[in-house]
């Protein structure tokens, strides 16, 4: 799995979470707008989280576990990203930062290739 597209809670797309090859634990991920995003969602608060400042290379972890993957990793401005990608390729994205939470739909588009 190298590409997750995040998608906000109503669907809307926001990003694309590249990620390094090859496949380890360890690996580092970036952020990407989509190509689709539209100025409202590019300004939400999901947007200002996901794209706080100038784009940045983040380690990540990266888990394979019965059937899904899951990928964690903390941006520039302390939100903890996890993201989780099942059956089908679908899946979920949240972060979070002390009390507050925002979360959203994620896929992966070309799938687990392994």
């Amino acid at each position: 799995m190298n590409m997750i597209v995040l998608m906000t809670a109503a669907g809307a797309p926001l990003a694309m979470l590249g990620l390094s090859t090859p496949d380890l634990p360890q690996r580092n991920c970036i952020f990407m707008i989509h190509p689709q995003v539209t100025s409202a969602v590019f300004e939400s608060k999901e947007g200002r989280i996901v794209f706080p400042d100038r784009p940045t290379e983040y380690p990540c972890s990266y888990a394979r576990k019965k059937g899904r993957a899951d990928i964690a990793f903390t941006n520039q401005n302390g939100w903890r990203f996890e993201v989780r990608i099942g059956r089908g390729d679908e899946g979920s994205w949240r972060a979070s930062l002390a009390d507050d939470a925002i979360s959203g739909r994620a896929f992966s588009p070309f799938g687990d290739r392994k």
